[in-house]
């Protein structure tokens, strides 16, 4: 298989595309201030990071000949897609819809262990989080493609996923610091309320009564 008749997909990161040319050479390309230039080109597009995480082929799939040689990883950020032979895209469609080349922000091999993922993804962002930036993290793929792991990990503490971690992060972070009475009560997003002393007895009383119910 040679590289030039893999075709290559639209990338997934708008930062790492270069410019399309205008469709009609009689349209003029929109002026840009030099505030917009040095925004662009500073890239706010790179605050917007996708990961690539391969799993695994499973027992299961390898009997079907859906094995890791479906992924093949061209380098830290790209990798090709070939369809297994049993399938559609095969039987069906043309050459060009069976291999296919993606490219992320960097993808992880099927060897990579939670806490390499989690350091090289993750950790920075929450850190800026416990500093009061906003971040938001999220994972997608089909099913049994390997987020809940991704996300949750298992039973063993080794094997702890992205929640569980940025918990740990976070709360170590604030070691020392949480309330350490019940006057306090979050209100709405980002603001929280004083409780008065009756409120607490209320608060007090109605623990005790969900103890007693159990």
């Amino acid at each position: 298989m040679t590289a030039e008749k893999i075709p290559e997909c639209r990338n997934l990161l708008p930062e790492l595309e270069s410019l399309p040319e205008s469709p009609d050479e009689h349209t003029a390309a929109p002026d840009l201030k030099e505030e917009d230039a040095l925004s662009m080109e500073s890239g706010d597009m790179q605050h917007i990071k996708v990961y690539l995480r391969i799993r695994p082929a499973t027992s299961d799939e390898r009997s079907q000949g859906m094995d890791d040689g479906c992924v093949s990883v061209e380098s830290d950020r790209a990798v090709v897609l070939t369809a297994p032979p049993n399938s559609q895209a095969i039987r069906n469609a043309s050459y060009s819809h069976q291999c296919q080349r993606f490219t992320f922000t960097h993808v992880f091999p099927p060897d990579t262990s939670q806490k390499q993922f989690f350091d090289s993804t993750v950790h920075s962002l929450v850190s800026d989080f416990t500093s009061g930036q906003n971040c938001l993290i999220f994972t997608y793929g089909v099913t049994n493609s390997g987020k809940t792991y991704t996300i949750q990990g298992d039973h063993l503490p080794a094997n702890a996923g992205i929640l569980p971690r940025s918990f740990e992060v976070i709360f170590s972070h604030i070691s020392g610091r949480q309330c350490a009475s019940t006057v306090l009560k979050p209100d709405m997003f980002g603001h929280v309320l004083r409780l008065t002393a009756e409120q607490v007895r209320n608060l007090y009383f109605c623990a005790v009564l969900l103890v007693y119910a159990r």
